[in-house]
């Protein structure tokens, strides 16, 4: 008896290297909190009333690529003009907590005010707990240099919904007409399998209805712009850190540009 007693005992002892938990139920607390909202005041700050051009960093699933993660960082530093960056989603693979921690860790290397949608990926294992307590409510807006940039979680599957919160959306994008261009940001393009069609339809409908200058995503790992309905915005999608690729939004008083980046 005192032979597999101690046997359980050893086995338990060792259980943390074999098995990861959400860190809710395994009771662990995260090191770092609201990081999105303390990047945004920092941006309200910075932010001036009239409009003035600026530019934005744009990558994302970064997932585990963490040395193509490391590269895109040093690149992104190496650009002194940045008004802030922009990571479109799944900086996680699996959402476990050492994976929100060396996003973190890679990350916290950038010179430039980052803000963090959430992906798909980042909902496995209970993960949408980790990134709300992390960085805070995964749909949120932003109003720089008299630009409105909306922030939108649009996951369906791994959410467990059928839509996505469509009424959350029109609500910020209604009476949004005074800002000078109107962009709005979200993991999963709607053209994308989780998508219905009903959805897709919906989305570039307020698109179009709110004159939304500029649709960004992630999700489809590589690199697309161009306007894929006959109304509506131009559509871009960022390609996965594993492409190794940058990307700047280039804000204008004339208009805007997506410009790549090889690194």
């Amino acid at each position: 008896m005192g032979i597999l007693l101690a046997g359980l005992l050893l086995f338990s002892a060792g259980c943390d290297n074999i098995f990861e938990y959400s860190p809710y139920k395994a009771g662990v607390r995260v090191p770092y909190s609201d990081l999105n909202l303390k990047a945004l005041k920092v941006l309200e700050e910075q932010s001036r009333e009239a409009f003035a051009p600026f530019s934005v960093g744009v990558f994302g699933d970064t997932h585990t690529y963490y040395d193509d993660f490391e590269e895109q960082v040093a690149r992104f530093n190496k650009q002194d003009s940045l008004a802030f960056i922009a990571h479109m989603g799944d900086l996680t693979l699996s959402g476990i907590y050492r994976e929100f921690i060396w996003y973190r860790k890679i990350s916290s290397k950038l010179k430039h005010p980052l803000l963090t949608l959430i992906g798909n990926h980042d909902y496995l294992s209970n993960g949408e707990f980790m990134y709300e307590e992390m960085f805070g409510p995964s749909n949120f807006t932003l109003v720089y240099n008299n630009c409105l940039f909306v922030f939108m979680d649009d996951i369906i599957w791994e959410k467990n919904v059928q839509d996505p919160d469509f009424a959350w959306l029109e609500s910020v994008l209604e009476g949004s007409e005074h800002y000078k261009y109107r962009f709005v940001l979200a993991h999963i393009p709607p053209w994308s399998a989780p998508f219905s069609k009903g959805n897709e339809y919906y989305y570039n409908m307020l698109m179009e209805k709110y004159g939304v200058d500029l649709s960004l995503h992630g999700h489809t790992h590589s690199y697309t712009y161009g306007q894929p309905y006959e109304n509506g915005p131009p559509y871009f999608t960022s390609s996965s850190s594993k492409r190794r690729e940058i990307f700047y939004l280039d804000v204008k008083e004339d208009g805007f540009e997506i410009r790549k980046e090889d690194i």
